[in-house]
């Protein structure tokens, strides 16, 4: 008599009539599994999966394959948990125009014109994330549309599972953001405070987030007594709280008010043992978040240092943004803006915020991977692939940035039970890779396949590249002058012409040695789309050239677009191009 396993879930509904027959189990067959909570790497794994969870995991040979199975070879490949980004923000697009507080363009872009883009391109946000293997994620505060958020998450397939603060509960805001619906709320007194937790309590949040901004001059134990309310009046709502403190002294004093994780890193002075014992004692989870702040030094120097998942998986519109300061009018950018494209310096990551990583770590710090992504230049996704770079250059092993992505992120989410290992009886919530991320954790960005909630995708299941959106990620790469990046656009048979039909360039190699020429002659290089025209799988750019010797000149290029990498091209206007 052949056996069906039957979950205890189902058994509840047993009499119910029973008609409605089960999906076949799953079966991920082959692969090397890596839970990264100190147990070895399980080579020739099997991992059965039933409706929306993992119903057995052992070795081939060991499990019996039901027949009826679907079965998924995953014979060299590697598969890891989902990653969980512990630190994001919805209510910001990752573009230029999204921090109206930082660089205020609203004379060119409206703020609302921003805010309604968001909410429009909500499922394309998160399938970005999904496309990036990220299938968990912490939303740390925004307007209560967040909470929109959260239940558009739950109703999409491509979507990560999204856990959600409210408004941030603020020390100071923004004129900005003195708006309808605002991300920000300043309280100025322990009532308000507690008003505006209970406030929130109704709205069902994930957690409470304080943004703790102390100015110069002003000392953080003056707040105590009003981060302690707001501790305690999430607490006895068994609500945990979240703290931006930069300083720390502030993270010293939101520890001792009783906040339960810190999103940020200390970056102004090395922390010292009194702190680091502190956060042990309390068992505070800390988020470095050490590529927001670089990110917005180099978009607002123009030294926009994308990496090659950033260029393929993020949106590419929004990436265009983080160029406008090339095209924008001067008299609408700040001056201080203006300086520093003028005068940019060397761009490196905060030394303190690394060296801080290393010792809390060290000294047995519960450590989570967040992005701070919708701030300007920190895309929606990928960026997690970048802050696994940095948390790899401040000294973590692939190993311990696995376990802060996956294991420590489902505790940070209080899902530890559910998420953060392919055990049995947790969500089938998995990433399968094609290349071994513990040799080196740049390969958790080389994904073969994306499993969320029980359902096996493809990469080009998640995010279908039109042939204007090819177009726009190699416009990216040339603005960006990353010559891995542009080359990933092309076609390996791709022939560059002068119109109608004189061949310029043939194949990648002759186009990787010519534009990396141009790329180094020509350090100032930007094309603005000045029109387009999209007709089925060719696209017309007419750009507008700057930062060479001819500057400005135009070009007329035709793109031909096929199995999403560009097969040809056509330069019209020869006299007006050069390269090589």
């Amino acid at each position: 008599m052949k056996q069906i396993f039957i979950p205890f879930s189902i058994l509840l509904f047993s009499l119910a009539p029973a008609l409605y027959a089960q999906p076949p189990v799953k079966a991920i067959v082959g692969g090397t599994l890596i839970n990264p909570n100190g147990t070895e790497p399980v080579e020739g794994s099997v991992i059965l999966i039933e409706d929306h969870g993992i119903v057995k995991v052992g070795k081939l040979g060991e499990i019996k394959i039901p027949k009826d199975a679907q079965v998924f070879n995953a014979e060299g490949k590697w598969i890891i948990p989902g990653l969980i980004d512990t630190h994001v923000h919805f209510f910001q697009s990752g573009g230029l125009y999204t921090r109206p507080d930082v660089i205020d363009l609203r004379e060119y872009r409206p703020y609302e014109e921003e805010r309604s883009w968001i909410k429009e391109h909500l499922p394309d946000t998160f399938a970005r994330y999904l496309r990036s293997g990220v299938t968990s994620v912490v939303d740390v505060g925004g307007p209560t549309w967040n909470f929109r958020v959260r239940e558009a998450a739950q109703e999409t397939d491509l979507a990560p599972r999204v856990a959600v603060a409210g408004p941030l509960i603020s020390t100071y805001r923004p004129e900005e953001f003195a708006i309808e619906d605002p991300p920000i709320i300043k309280v100025d007194s322990v009532e308000e405070a507690q008003a505006l937790v209970r406030r929130q309590v109704t709205w069902n949040p994930d957690l409470i987030k304080i943004w703790f901004i102390v100015f110069p001059g002003q000392d953080p134990k003056d707040y105590l007594p009003l981060i302690k309310a707001i501790v305690e009046e999430s607490h006895r709502h068994g609500l945990r709280v979240a703290v931006h403190a930069t300083e720390l002294e502030t993270a010293r004093t939101a520890v001792k008010a009783g906040a339960d994780i810190l999103v940020h890193s200390v970056d102004d002075r090395e922390v010292d043992e009194e702190f680091i014992q502190l956060l042990k004692k309390n068992h505070i989870l800390y988020t470095p978040t050490l590529l927001v702040s670089m990110r917005y030094r180099e978009v607002l120097s123009q030294q926009l240092q994308l990496i090659l998942p950033e260029h393929e998986m993020a949106n590419p519109y929004i990436l265009s943004m983080l160029f406008d300061l090339r095209e924008l009018p001067a008299d609408i950018i700040p001056q201080s803006v203006l300086n520093r494209i003028k005068n940019p310096g060397p761009i490196s990551p905060n030394p303190i915020a690394l060296k801080n990583l290393k010792l809390l770590h060290d000294a047995g710090v519960t450590i989570t991977a967040g992005t701070d992504a919708g701030n300007i230049g920190t895309p929606h996704g990928p960026a997690i692939f970048r802050e696994f770079e940095l948390m790899a250059k401040a000294g973590l092993s692939a190993q311990q940035i696995l376990k802060a992505a996956t294991v420590n992120g489902a505790q940070f989410m209080g899902r530890q039970e559910e998420l953060g290992t392919v055990e049995e009886g947790k969500l089938a919530d998995m990433v399968i890779l094609n290349s071994n991320p513990l040799s080196d954790i740049r390969n958790t960005s080389d994904i073969y396949r994306v499993v969320k909630d029980g359902h096996v995708y493809e990469p080009a299941q998640i995010i279908k590249k039109t042939p204007e959106d090819v177009v726009q990620q190699q416009v990216n790469a040339y603005n960006a002058r990353n010559i891995e990046a542009f080359l990933a656009t092309y076609s390996p048979d791709v022939k560059i012409f002068a119109h109608p039909d004189r061949l310029r360039l043939s194949g990648p190699e002759q186009i990787r040695k010519a534009y990396r020429s141009l790329f180094e002659r020509v350090p100032s290089l930007h094309g603005e789309i000045v029109n387009r025209l999209v007709l089925g799988n060719f696209v017309v750019d007419q750009e507008k050239i700057t930062g060479s010797p001819k500057d400005p000149w135009e070009a007329v290029i035709i793109y031909e677009v096929r199995d999403g990498l560009i097969q040809r091209v056509w330069f019209i206007g020869e006299d007006n191009y050069s390269i090589g």
